[in-house]
């Protein structure tokens, strides 16, 4: 089972698996739950007259249900551009194409304003068979998200949903061999080159290799790291986490903390980046060189993935030149860029009504992180535009196309697919100067506001760090068209690639405390600190930004020595696998069926526990700890879709790591650094 995890890399959060509760499902839940499990089946497929949402679907008329909505202007509305041909099936949709998005979101808003569950799942039984199967999912996955009548309700992971978006053509196509062979025909797994198809019953077995295993490492450095960047896991995350704030939506629409969406996008994608980091220096490759949107030499994108209709996804060659059409994108990315550095460097931001506001504020983080994404939070969206949509459509590469049906994604243009592109670290390196540059110009902390008086880290004991490559299994039965519903779930067709994990370990720490007190420990990995090179200072300062934060967690400290003890897979960050699909429609079938109990969470995604360390070296690589402590501070609880319950201290995210050092921060009694060795083997045995 590929490994999804559980909870947002928010710093800001204290999320304890305590908070999180867990529920007995009653008959209303589960019937909600099968039903729109369900829709996402073979969601390639219109056509399945055995199906519940087939029949539904096709007898329903949404023109002469518009009472049953809340707003019929948004039911006219969405009507006009279905009769117009606007949800067409035959279009590849991106969000990044505002022409596309607008008719998805258009779909989204008729989902939403369903007066109540049965309406929209009516309505939702009859978009899965009328329009454009990419849109829908995408509209169905955020009505899920944001309606109070589906809370909680899980969905299908991405990567089982669209497996052609994950899972490179050669697996897809042993998978179209098996089903239509139903495993019949000769295959030799070959062992060495993990090849093949294994079977047992009715469970087929695909090995899979990585997409980018045509691209040499000594052709392209960069593809060292395919495990990583195309780790079915991680990409379904960056999905999930592209969905909770989606730039479409409006937050004073919904109940929605909007005080911190722009930091949240900004932090996402400095953890992201900081892991990723970390996971080149295990593989020889160093430090991101900063490109220029003039030098026409950007890195490569190779992968054999392809569409469900049989385009390939682009490819980028390295030494491609500019397209001529491109060059209007430049002259608006510079326009983007210049207003932007005006922003950070005057700290003034103009509204829609010219009206200025001070950005070196509490919420001047979030204004800025809004104003680049370009959500519909952002302050003027007509002056500052969207830097990051402008910057992921330059990198399409497509010919030139005068109608949205010939248009071909590019890479960058899906969640699914963006984390598999070099480019997209190397782009978000960019991004992420910006809002460095925005923190170099706050106030820097002062030991007065970091230094936890009476508190002291006398030590802390980490188990030895060891990485190995693990199984994982991911069912793709949605890659292949079956004869009816039924007949769809009499097989599995399961693929098994090499994914990276590592060993469980624990933290033990030793902490002196003067009083009885409630104290935040927060853990970070970060580059080893090589003392030739630097002093502490100059490194510190040059890779704080490259901390990656892997737990924070309440601890009651008493007076005296106090010994605290943390588990790695205790993280508040992280999860094992999710159930498979079809593992968890067979309990939610014997739910229905009053043979079993059905419990579920309320947290769904969040970065994959397997994802927690890089990969190390089989010599050993050296990394470095930091852990600090400070005051538990009353803060807020939410209670956000997709996540459940969690809670705000107010504090920035990635505090104190998310402004430049000062060299108080080594002799801070409440804080402590440590140096490891992260060691990678071959094959997992209990001598580890």
């Amino acid at each position: 089972m590929m490994r999804l995890s559980l909870v947002l890399i928010l710093s800001a959060v204290c999320l304890s698996q305590g908070y999180q509760d867990v529920h007995t499902a009653d008959m209303d839940f589960l019937h909600k739950q099968k039903k729109l499990f369900e829709l996402m089946f073979f969601a390639d497929q219109k056509v399945l007259v055995d199906s519940e949402f087939f029949e539904i679907g096709r007898n329903y008329d949404v023109g002469s249900n518009m009472e049953y909505y809340t707003d019929k202007v948004v039911v006219k509305e969405f009507l006009f551009r279905f009769k117009e041909g606007k949800l067409d099936d035959g279009v590849l949709f991106t969000p990044y194409n505002f022409e596309m998005v607008e008719d998805m979101v258009a779909l989204y808003h008729l989902f939403y304003c369903a007066k109540d569950f049965q309406t929209f799942y009516k309505t939702a039984c009859w978009a899965r068979i009328h329009v454009n199967k990419y849109m829908f999912v995408d509209a169905f996955y955020s009505a899920v998200i944001y309606r109070s009548d589906c809370k909680f309700i899980r969905l299908p992971a991405p990567f089982e949903i669209f497996p052609h978006l994950y899972f490179d053509s050669r697996t897809i196509q042993e998978a179209h061999k098996v089903k239509m062979t139903h495993g019949g025909f000769s295959h030799t797994y070959d062992v060495g080159m993990k090849h093949g198809v294994m079977h047992s019953g009715d469970t087929y077995l695909i090995y899979s290799n990585y997409s980018g295993v045509c691209m040499k490492p000594y052709y392209d450095p960069e593809y060292k790291l395919s495990y990583f960047f195309e780790d079915v896991g991680l990409n379904s995350y960056y999905y999930y986490f592209r969905m909770i704030f989606p730039f479409w939506i409006e937050t004073k629409n919904y109940d929605l903390p909007k005080e911190f969406r722009g930091e949240f996008y900004y932090y996402i994608h400095k953890q992201l980046m900081s892991r990723y980091y970390l996971e080149r220096l295990s593989n020889d490759l160093g430090s991101l060189r900063p490109f220029d949107w003039y030098e026409g030499h950007f890195p490569g994108f190779y992968s054999n993935l392809m569409y469900p209709n049989g385009v390939a996804l682009p490819k980028r060659e390295e030494w491609y030149g500019l397209p001529t059409y491109k060059v209007d994108y430049l002259k608006k990315i510079d326009l983007r860029e210049n207003r932007i550095f005006e922003a950070i460097d005057s700290g003034i931001v103009i509204d829609e009504f010219g009206k200025q506001y001070n950005i070196y504020t509490p919420e001047g983080i979030n204004i800025l992180g809004n104003l680049i994404e370009g959500n519909r939070d952002t302050f003027n969206y007509k002056y500052y535009g969207s830097y990051e949509i402008l910057a992921r459509n330059f990198f399409d590469y497509n010919s030139e196309y005068t109608c949205k049906k010939w248009y071909i994604p590019g890479s960058l243009q899906t969640f699914s697919t963006s984390m598999r592109d070099p480019m997209f670290y190397r782009l978000y390196d960019k991004i992420l100067y910006y809002f460095q540059r925005y923190k170099e110009n706050l106030k820097r902390y002062t030991q007065t506001d970091l230094v936890y008086s009476g508190c002291k880290i006398e030590s802390v004991h980490v188990d030895k760090l060891v990485t190995y490559f693990d199984n994982c299994d991911a069912c793709i039965n949605n890659a292949v068209s079956v004869e009816s519903f039924k007949e769809g779930h009499h097989f599995n067709l399961k693929v098994r690639q090499q994914c990276l994990n590592y060993k469980p370990f624990t933290y033990r720490f030793t902490i002196n405390s003067d009083k009885d007190s409630k104290v935040m420990v927060k853990i970070f990995l970060g580059p080893a600190f090589y003392g030739e090179q630097y002093d502490e200072d100059t490194y510190f300062h040059k890779n704080y930004l490259n901390f990656f934060e892997l737990d924070k967690f309440e601890a009651k400290l008493k007076t005296g020595m106090n010994t605290v003890e943390r588990l790695s897979t205790e993280s508040a960050y992280t999860m094992d696998d999710v159930t498979s699909y079809e593992t968890y429609y067979k309990k939610i079938i014997k739910a229905v069926e009053g043979n079993e109990p059905f419990t579920y969470k309320e947290n769904l995604f969040g970065f994959p526990d397997r994802l927690l360390l890089p990969k190390g070296k089989p010599e050993g690589m050296q990394y470095r700890f930091f852990f600090y402590v400070y005051p538990f501070e009353e803060g807020k609880f939410y209670d956000l879709p997709l996540i459940g319950k969690w809670f705000y201290d107010g504090k920035p995210f990635g505090f104190p790591l998310d402004r430049p050092v000062k060299p108080w921060f080594f002799t801070l009694p409440n804080a402590y650094f440590k140096d490891v060795e992260i060691f990678h083997v071959k094959e997992m045995t209990e001598s580890y």
